[in-house]
């Protein structure tokens, strides 16, 4: 049986998909985590004269959200997509499409920038090799951004942001919610939750190495497939960033 988080199953309730996705996009935006990301997401923009991001798997679209401003680029637009589409304000440049995308039926192009942050884990092996090898297919852009490793390290770190994180953030995210309060504190099924899925992305997350050993084996053109890690403290980032063959 395939391992899964909670959120990834069409019977998990929406409402505790929206917190946690919101939970998550709050963490790894407004404690700077991107920041390195950011740059060299401006840097490929520049270098390419795109204008166009599609974030994949955008979850609450919080991550992409922040990168789309933090970037400040002229008629830069940011299209936010997933299989489950989430509701956001209106933020200029930035759209989240109501329909249903699947990334395992994704049909890349040539001239979008595509993005997908935290969530490449939740793909299977296969999946994952599929997704990247439509990408140089297509002679496409695609950075990916992952915060979880599997370590000691980030056991201690998902633990706490999925507990004490959870209560301590909780009152803050917007908009505000009451039943967020009550699914928090009076019935923690939230933090249950957040906290269980934490530990299965660990499981389900690859390192560096890992990457880069399976990919060499499967992809003949490395030279497009750059692999990397950044100290965002406390965590390690991993970006794995596919370009096209003439950048």
């Amino acid at each position: 049986m395939k391992l899964k988080e909670l959120e990834d199953f069409d019977w998990f309730p929406l409402i505790l998909r929206k917190y946690q996705m919101e939970l998550i996009g709050i963490l790894v935006s407004q404690f700077g985590f991107y920041h390195h990301v950011v740059k060299m997401i401006k840097t490929d923009l520049m270098k390419s004269n795109k204008v166009h991001i599609t974030d994949l798997c955008s979850g609450s679209g919080l991550p992409a959200i922040y990168v789309h401003q933090k970037l400040t680029l002229s008629n830069l637009n940011t299209a936010l997509t997933d299989k489950f589409p989430q509701q956001i304000s209106d933020i200029e440049g930035v759209e989240y499409l109501t329909s249903s995308v699947d990334v395992n039926n994704l049909e890349p192009e040539a001239n979008t920038y595509y993005t997908m942050f935290n969530a490449f884990h939740h793909l299977e092996s296969n999946e994952r090799n599929q997704l990247i090898q439509k990408v140089l297919d297509k002679n496409s852009h695609l950075m990916i951004v992952e915060i979880v490793q599997p370590s000691f390290i980030n056991v201690i770190l998902v633990t706490l942001a999925s507990t004490v994180g959870v209560w301590l953030l909780c009152p803050f995210i917007k908009p505000f919610d009451w039943k967020r309060l009550f699914f928090t504190y009076l019935i923690p099924i939230n933090v249950l939750t957040v906290l269980i899925d934490g530990y299965i992305s660990i499981l389900k997350s690859v390192t560096v190495q890992q990457y880069r050993s399976e990919f060499t084996t499967l992809f003949n053109d490395m030279s497009r497939i750059e692999i990397s890690s950044h100290l965002s403290f406390p965590a390690y980032l991993v970006t794995i960033k596919i370009s096209p063959s003439h950048v």
